[in-house]
């Protein structure tokens, strides 16, 4: 079950994004064009850029235009050193998927896709199944419900710290 693109109501809730930030995630079809077109509605109260102005005001039939628009806006931004929309879209993946695992059969199968998706980043190794722990848990003592619980527990745990971590580059988007 794929649980993307991601509405951008959550992103909207959780972080800000940057042109650059949403063309990442655009290429990616982690946010789908009505989102772009959402966050450029919500950036017209900030900023004046005609390519705003006309991305704002696309509509479905419109959508071919969304790349080249948001291409355009990405690189008039200053570049930020590091990974900053991997991070941002890495915590987003795993926060959507976290919030609606009831909604799908295997949540951590969905992490481990991720972990791939996002070459394997290590912050978040402790709440993927196949990867051995790194602490003094010892996975052989609990059962399957309470290992899976720990690693639950690891990916709450991440989300809270990842959060306060990323910053908003637009505090009101």
């Amino acid at each position: 079950m794929s649980l993307t693109p991601i509405p951008f109501f959550f992103i909207k809730e959780r972080t800000s994004l940057s042109w650059r930030d949403a063309l990442w995630g655009y290429e990616r079809q982690m946010i789908g064009w009505s989102g772009i077109v959402d966050l450029a509605k919500i950036r017209l109260y900030s900023e004046s850029d005609v390519r705003e102005i006309e991305l704002s005001c696309l509509g479905k039939s419109e959508t071919y235009k969304v790349g080249e628009l948001l291409r355009e806006l990405a690189t008039s931004e200053p570049e930020k050193l590091g990974n900053l929309s991997v991070r941002k879209w890495l915590f987003l993946m795993l926060a959507w998927v976290f919030e609606n695992k009831a909604n799908t059969d295997d949540p951590l199968s969905e992490v481990e896709t991720i972990y791939a998706d996002f070459d394997y980043p290590s912050e978040i190794e402790n709440f993927v199944r196949y990867m051995p722990v790194t602490d003094d848990y010892d996975s052989s003592k609990h059962s399957i419900e309470e290992n899976e619980n720990r690693m639950f527990s690891n990916w709450k745990k991440y989300l809270d710290t990842a959060r306060c971590r990323i910053p908003d580059d637009h505090k009101d988007t």
